[in-house]
């Protein structure tokens, strides 16, 4: 016991190859499955195979979770010890924050202003449920105006942010993705209610489409979001559960994925060659099953793993100067740069980083902090930090507390369009 349960660190030149992830995420037997185990965390991730096992009496499971999660450190976002800079990119990043820090990439005009005051009608699952003449009322706006802010915003990250509803979202995300089967975006587009109902015989009756390939989109789009608000979910728990842990020794950089915090699937090897000396076909054919159910779920749990390991070695080195304080700020990385590196769909990189938190030596911090464009100067020469130390001098030469709504106007008469709920959220960062 105390053997497995030893600290295994790798050297980044360890981890798997992207060819070798490539080709294990293709050959899961199960790919729905693994999909979902993807999304979850180390607590979640518990109660599934609970479920999945519960028929299954060759299995058994070692609840790590349990016994090893009250000793984890209070989950740190920044170093607290010390005064928080008013541009420390280390505070957690919300889903308008995320959107505003894109928009701002796009050059000062008209449009960009539209973007900014359309973030403040998402719903709660990151749709935009309204056609674009009813904005346009809305925001007292050209028609045209807010019809190309809109085909902008439909552009930004997280794939899908901005949609009308379920469908668009859904062909938002396929449309982005290099990585979409070919059939795909016709199939969201023109057979939407066949593909909900998963009806490969209709579907191909109606389209004359392969049913291979069908069948091939319906397990794509198993991997696509359909809240691409929960991206930016922040767990509500004093603790997080950190997935891996990083250090540096000297010039190498080591990661950890942290085992002792999750479950462990263990096959009765025992019992079942007891019931397999039985001279009975149907009790074979059932303990066979119940085995293959086994290999499908362990086989699907290490390709979580490895495609973990995987993404957080992307992060690292593309924030290295920011984790060995090099420099104080991140650099800019998308989910869509971490799906190139890894060569998957952007869908699945989503899914990787998704409740999934990284342990360093200032504390515990999600993955998705790692994903931002925060520093990235835009063309009009400003970037978020910019605009946070022009809100901080707001505030602090006011000789009266300002409302959101004063901030707001003092912002735009800087050129800098702003909502209240947005400068609320950077204000809450400011404290």
């Amino acid at each position: 016991m105390e053997k497995r349960l030893k600290e295994k660190w790798q050297s980044l030149s360890k981890i798997t190859t992207n060819e070798l992830l490539k080709d294990n995420i293709e050959k899961s037997p199960n790919t729905d499955q693994l999909y979902e185990i993807l999304d979850l965390n180390a607590e979640q991730l518990t109660y599934y195979i609970e479920e999945a096992i519960i028929e299954n009496p060759f299995i058994e499971i070692d609840y790590a979770l349990e016994t090893r999660v009250s000793t984890i450190k209070n989950a740190i976002y920044q170093n607290i010890e010390n005064e928080v800079e008013r541009n420390s990119p280390g505070m957690a990043q919300s889903l308008i924050m995320f959107l505003f820090e894109q928009i701002m990439m796009y050059r000062h005009t008209p449009i960009r202003d539209v973007m900014v005051r359309l973030v403040d009608y998402l719903d709660e699952k990151g749709y935009l449920p309204y056609r674009y003449q009813e904005l346009a009322t809305k925001l007292n706006e050209d028609d045209i105006l807010v019809l190309d802010a809109m085909t902008l915003f439909k552009q930004l990250e997280p794939a899908g942010v901005g949609a009308y509803d379920l469908q668009e979202c859904l062909m938002l995300q396929t449309e982005q993705d290099s990585h979409a089967p070919n059939i795909a975006y016709l199939l969201l587009e023109e057979y939407f209610d066949l593909v909900s109902k998963q009806d490969v015989e209709g579907i191909h009756q109606v389209s004359g489409l392969p049913n291979e390939e069908i069948e091939a989109s319906l397990n794509y789009f198993h991997s696509l979001r359909p809240l691409p608000a929960a991206v930016f979910d922040k767990a509500d728990k004093v603790n997080l559960i950190p997935d891996v842990s990083v250090r540096y020794n000297q010039d190498d950089i080591e990661l950890r994925y942290n085992r002792q915090y999750y479950p462990r699937i263990i096959f009765n090897q025992k019992y079942y060659d007891e019931m397999a000396l039985q001279n009975d076909t149907q009790l074979f054919e059932y303990i066979t099953t119940h085995r293959q159910n086994f290999q499908v779920l362990a086989y699907n749990l290490r390709v979580r793993e490895q495609l973990v390991l995987a993404a957080v070695k992307a992060l690292v080195l593309a924030q290295k100067d920011y984790l060995t304080e090099i420099k104080n700020e991140k650099r800019p990385y998308l989910i869509k740069d971490l799906a190139r590196d890894l060569d998957i769909p952007e869908a699945l990189a989503h899914l990787v980083v998704t409740n999934k938190n990284l342990e360093m030596k200032f504390g515990i911090i999600p993955l998705t902090d790692l994903i931002n464009v925060t520093h990235h100067q835009g063309r009009g020469g400003l970037n978020t930090v910019n605009i946070k130390e022009i809100m901080a001098n707001i505030i602090e030469n006011s000789p009266q507390e300002l409302s959101d709504n004063e901030i707001v106007s003092q912002l735009a008469a800087q050129k800098i369009i702003m909502s209240e709920q947005l400068v609320a959220d950077y204000r809450k960062a400011l404290e």
